[in-house]
């Protein structure tokens, strides 16, 4: 008695079973930075600080905070995080701008 169908031990059908797909529980998607571009965006970013009046200690550590935020957070958490540090008078305005004009450019939905 073999037949070409797969029964389970109840009987059942297993491509039945594999056809009773569970929804997705989704997240929203966010915009995120685009890690395959990720090269490309730290030259970029660190063209923009080393060109900004702010000290070049701080650099890194702004750099290493940016990427951190938007590859793993969000991208508009990123901007509020450095809208925050422009109120502190770490960057001036004209590299905070450059650098939220530069994450949108190099951005992804997620």
């Amino acid at each position: 008695m073999a037949s070409n169908t797969a029964y389970n031990k109840f009987g059942n059908d297993r491509k039945q079973q594999s056809s009773k797909k569970r929804p997705k529980n989704q997240t929203p998607r966010t915009s995120m930075l685009n890690l395959h571009r990720l090269g490309p965006f730290k030259y970029d970013l660190r063209e923009i600080l080393n060109a900004s009046p702010m000290d070049k200690s701080m650099i890194p550590t702004v750099v290493a905070n940016i990427i951190a935020k938007a590859s793993r957070v969000s991208v508009r958490e990123t901007k509020e995080y450095i809208r925050s540090i422009e109120a502190e008078g770490v960057i001036d305005k004209i590299a905070a701008d450059d650098t939220c004009t530069l994450l949108d450019r190099y951005s992804k939905w997620r």
